[in-house]
């Protein structure tokens, strides 16, 4: 026989109706006020303990990680603003998903479940009693850190986010503000890229096209001289971008930047109007 002990009658109530689902005929499930018990038929089956353990896994998942992460977010980090927890929160469900695998450390992150399933299976193997507010505390405490080191992960690339949606936001003002040099500008995705005028002639000499770095500066950016400053310089109403690779991080910016004057083409098409 296992005992657990939670807050309320009513959390006892939904964890007494969860395992009543996910563990069918292989125990027994009585909720008394705040104490939820759990009779395993064969204590000593281990299918029987496997189940509750993945059970008792899952509804911690499924029921007080948001939770947590969130408490995490306001009392840890100070973010106090629930619009930015939830973009944050966002980043973690994508970690969690696998969907981040180029942000740095994520590699190296325990497994949430396991850790949570390792402290749980103890106690089903024992038939202990206990409380859940002592399972968080003393037994959970690794699976807390985890969360931790999830959210600073997640912290860190939402910061990145921002400092990039400013950077972008600086860019397409500078756009608007300029006067265009040129009406149509051709890019040809190669190395180095290709431009050509509205009339198809090279522009050439992109680095003296506009002494417009320095005015950066006033703007609150700092970049080297690129492909995408060079267009900023240009600042013409229409881009036709060649390439095969829109998905790429410098076509991304492109788009952010120029919004609705770039149109995208396959690389092909380039050679049939000999570009």
């Amino acid at each position: 026989m296992i005992r657990m002990q939670l807050s309320t009658r009513r959390e006892a109530t939904a964890l007494h109706t969860y395992l009543s689902e996910r563990l069918e005929e292989k125990s027994a499930v009585r909720v008394l006020n705040e104490t939820v018990e759990v009779e395993l038929f064969h204590p000593l089956d281990g299918d029987a303990q496997n189940a509750l353990t993945e059970a008792l896994t899952d509804y911690i998942l499924d029921r007080y990680q948001e939770k947590w992460m969130n408490e995490i977010l306001t009392n840890v980090f100070y973010f106090t603003e629930e619009a930015d927890r939830e973009q944050i929160l966002e980043i973690a469900r994508a970690i969690f998903a696998g969907e981040k695998p180029e942000l740095p450390n994520v590699n190296q992150l325990p497994s949430r479940r396991k850790l949570i399933s390792e402290a749980i299976f103890d106690l089903v193997c024992e038939q202990a009693s206990f409380s859940f507010q002592s399972l968080v505390t003393f037994r959970l405490s690794g699976y807390y850190q985890c969360l931790m080191r999830y959210l600073e992960i997640a912290i860190d690339e939402y910061k990145l986010q921002q400092e990039y949606a400013a950077f972008v936001d600086k860019l397409r003002r500078i756009v608007k503000a300029y006067r265009p040099l040129r009406n149509v500008v051709y890019a040809i995705d190669c190395q180095p890229m290709r431009l050509y005028d509205e009339h198809f002639k090279p522009i050439e000499n992109t680095n003296a096209i506009r002494s417009f770095y320095p005015l950066l500066k006033q703007w609150g950016v700092d970049a080297e001289p690129s492909i995408l400053l060079t267009l900023i310089g240009l600042s013409p109403l229409k881009v036709f971008v060649y390439t095969d690779r829109q998905d790429d991080g410098m076509m991304r910016t492109l788009l952010n930047v120029f919004e609705e004057r770039v149109e995208f083409r396959p690389l092909a098409e380039a050679k049939k109007i000999d570009l």
